[in-house]
């Protein structure tokens, strides 16, 4: 991985660095610690956090047990845009290199003495007060190098100075870690020289957890087994009471939080600790396990005595306790051991430990799994050789320790029976993971997004078939399990793919239905390019719709993933009953559309005639009135096709004509009868003007004498009045014959 600090990069040490502010005196003469304040003055002293509170993150713990690893997990969070931390995007691209503190794989110690990173980063507590965020990296405990004096004064300065302490473990909370633990606390204790709580909070981070099914990993589980490993009864040992009880009196706050294994991956030495080489189990702890330390609100700022504390007050803390570890005033914190006696126990338990490594490395393939019995056998095979070999072993100790031995190296090869079988569950899980990608490889062969599958039925068991077929190749290549041997993880991985086959079939069943309505809704949209409200012929709409239908069918197979027809396909036949429903209305709505058109078209008629016509009482010569009814029913009909969108007109005409003409016979009838009443108005008009010249003859009949060419004038007068009278209420052209005419002509040759 890319360390700041010796890349020689401007811009990465721009960003931050990790630097060595406590390091071991190696000098002769010198101080046993050694301070180097121009480094610690650069991160505490800086202008923009010197005034600042401050929370100080450490890690400590066993030497090369990923210490700087996670650390760096906490740089990345701390870098990440606000958004990303919030929504737990912060972890960045999966092909990132992680980049921080210095880490490698391997067996030999990376940090040394106390490692601070340069750049302090500046967060904004809820009640709006900012603090500067500190990360520490530790010298790991128990290496080749250091003494357990120099283990005790780094953990318990670096536990005096931090506020959050994380006290990173390895498999388990184990009693030695206990009694490790309260051997350094009880040395920072006496540097601190108080009798409260020393310190803050302290969160015991144990990775490579192997017992999930018992306590979950995160901190829910971890904190069911923190109980349970400090749990004090009256009938446990005074030892181990005291333990656990100065334990609890130290801290203020204690938590604890299982990791699970990152991945196989990072026994590789080109491990670059890109975010897709770790398992999703540790993904997902990671991003339970860093917001609760660095979210705004989970922050733990440095308290002594109560009051919080600023970065320059935290540069005056380092002086003053690495001048007290650096006195004669604390006892040295080493315990004299029986050398020799410790000496052959360790070699047999190590002979032993060997021998059960070769046996198991011997039948344990990289790149196989196999079955929890089989490893089972393999395991208690190889531990009872490496027992036999342990109790073989000449020892030169009381039987009392190598009784304890004996039981120490018990659970240590239990222990690697628990990390045999964590290895072995992330190869088959790898492998099933494997599977499962070319299970669905091949439905994306089909489908590029299976959200988008739609299939025939049939043809999606085919395609799980095919699948299943594949996945079952690539899962059996990397399995060694016999074939008289039931194997679980097979059946587990079936039914998975059979989950995911159930999971596509409801997928598909929801597309069909879509590629359902989208044909129906292709269908609609023809049927509608044709039709608007003028309506269409029977004969144009059936067309349509058998146009449209194919149209349809032709647009819900498009939509399939494989356009095949089988004979029994339900989905089609919805669609042809969603399309049979929608001909139906489509058909009362043309029906409709085409009644409105016909009373549109003897609307007009009527209109017309009514113009021609004038007042009710009015008549045409019966020639005229045909005449009017032919111009009529041009006009109006020409209008009316001219609005309908195809000119489908034998049928829509035929039905015109049929309306036209029974209004015309009704309008003959009327005329009939005004030309009737016509002649009887003209007659009583003749009669009106008789009348009147006979009335003048007696008022001067005996004054002069009346001759019978006059009263013939007179005649002649009324009968004009009545003819004009008649042709008043005629409407249009005059042809000849012309029998109300000619009646009218002959009443008045009666009447005279």
């Amino acid at each position: 991985m890319m360390d700041y600090s010796r890349s020689g990069n401007m811009s990465d040490m721009e960003r931050g660095e990790g630097i060595q502010v406590v390091k071991l005196g190696e000098r002769e003469g010198a101080a046993r610690y050694e301070l180097d304040e121009g480094a610690l003055r650069r991160v505490l002293l800086r202008e923009d956090v010197r005034g600042l509170p401050v929370v100080v993150v450490s890690v400590a713990g066993a030497y090369r047990g990923g210490k700087s690893f996670i650390l760096d997990f906490f740089l990345r969070y701390l870098n990440a845009p606000r958004e990303s931390q919030v929504n737990g995007d912060w972890m960045g691209s999966e092909d990132e290199p992680l980049r921080g503190f210095h880490w490698r794989g391997g067996d030999d110690r990376d940090t040394t003495g106390i490692n601070l990173w340069s750049k302090p980063f500046i967060s904004t507590l809820p009640t709006g007060e900012r603090v500067a965020v500190l990360l520490m990296d530790t010298q790991g405990t128990f290496d080749s190098e250091t003494t357990i004096g120099q283990n005790s004064t780094i953990f318990a300065l670096s536990t005096l100075i931090s506020s959050v302490q994380i006290y990173n473990l390895s498999g388990n909370i184990k009693e030695d870690d206990l009694q490790h633990l309260q051997l350094f606390t009880e040395y920072g204790r006496l540097a601190c020289d108080t009798d409260s709580k020393a310190f803050q909070t302290l969160l015991f981070l144990v990775r490579d957890w192997p017992n999930a099914f018992e306590h979950s990993y995160g901190f829910q589980g971890g904190s069911t087994l923190l109980n349970k490993r400090l749990q004090t009864t009256p009938k446990q040992k005074p030892e181990l009471r005291e333990v656990r009880e100065h334990i609890r009196s130290c801290f203020d706050k204690m938590l604890c939080c299982l990791m699970p294994h990152p991945g196989l991956t990072v026994n590789n030495q080109f491990f670059a600790g890109c975010v897709r080489e770790l398992t999703p189990d540790f993904r997902k702890t990671l991003l339970e396990l860093v917001p609760s330390l660095f979210e705004t609100t989970r922050l733990v700022p440095k308290m002594v005595t109560g009051q919080r504390i600023q970065c320059q007050d935290l540069f005056d803390y380092f002086q003053k306790y690495l001048n007290i570890f650096n006195s004669d005033d604390l006892p040295e914190a080493v315990t004299i051991l029986k050398a020799t006696a410790d000496a052959c126990l360790l070699a047999a338990t190590r002979e032993a430990r060997e021998l059960y490594s070769q046996l198991m490395a011997a039948r344990v393939r990289d790149n196989f799994s196999v079955s929890n019995a089989t490893l089972t056998a393999w395991h208690e095979e190889a531990r009872d050789k490496a027992l036999k070999r342990f109790t073989e072993k000449k020892k030169l100790a009381a039987q009392a320790d190598v009784d304890a031995h004996l039981e120490a190296l018990k659970m240590e090869l239990d222990a690697c029976q628990a990390q045999h079988n964590r290895d072995n569950e992330f190869k088959v899980q790898d492998t099933m993971s494997l599977a499962k990608i070319a299970y669905e490889a091949a439905v994306s062969r089909v489908s590029a997004e299976h959200a988008r599958l739609c299939l025939h039925p049939r043809d999606l068991d085919e395609l799980h078939a095919d699948a299943l077929r594949q996945a079952l190749e690539i899962f059996s290549a990397s399995r060694d399990v016999s074939q008289d041997e039931e194997d679980i993880k097979k059946t587990d991985l079936l039914n998975t793919l059979e989950q995911l086959h159930e999971n596509l079939s409801v997928i598909s069943n929801r597309n069909n239905l879509s590629a359902v309505w989208e044909a129906r809704d292709t269908y609609v949209r023809r049927m509608r390019m044709d039709m608007d409200q003028t309506g269409v012929s029977s004969e144009r709409l059936i067309a349509q719709h058998e146009d449209a239908v194919q149209l349809a069918k032709t647009a819900f197979y498009n939509m399939r993933s494989r356009p095949t027809q089988h004979a029994n396909d339900a989905f089609m036949d919805r669609l042809l009953q969603e399309i049979t429903t929608c001909f139906a209305d489509m058909e009362k709505s043309n029906n409709y559309s085409n009644m409105v058109a016909m009373q549109a078209a003897e609307h007009a008629y009527n209109n017309y005639i009514t113009r021609a016509w004038g007042p009710q009482t009015c008549c045409f010569h019966p020639r005229a009135l045909e005449d009017l009814h032919n111009k009529a029913v041009t006009e109006v009909t020409s209008e009316i096709l001219a609005k309908r969108p195809e000119r489908d007109t034998t049928e829509f005409k035929a039905a015109l004509n049929e309306i036209f003409t029974k209004r015309y016979n009704e309008l003959k009838n009327v005329n009939v009868y005004n030309n009737e009443q016509a002649v009887v108005y003209a007659l009583l008009v003749y009669e009106s003007k008789r009348k009147y010249v006979r009335t003048e003859s007696q008022s001067i009949f005996g004054l002069i004498t009346t001759s019978i060419d006059r009263w013939m004038t007179k005649h002649e007068d009324a009968k004009r009045a009545a003819i004009t009278e008649f042709k008043t209420r005629r409407r249009g052209a005059d042809y000849d014959p012309d029998q109300f005419y000619d009646d009218l002509l002959k009443k008045i040759e009666r009447a005279k």
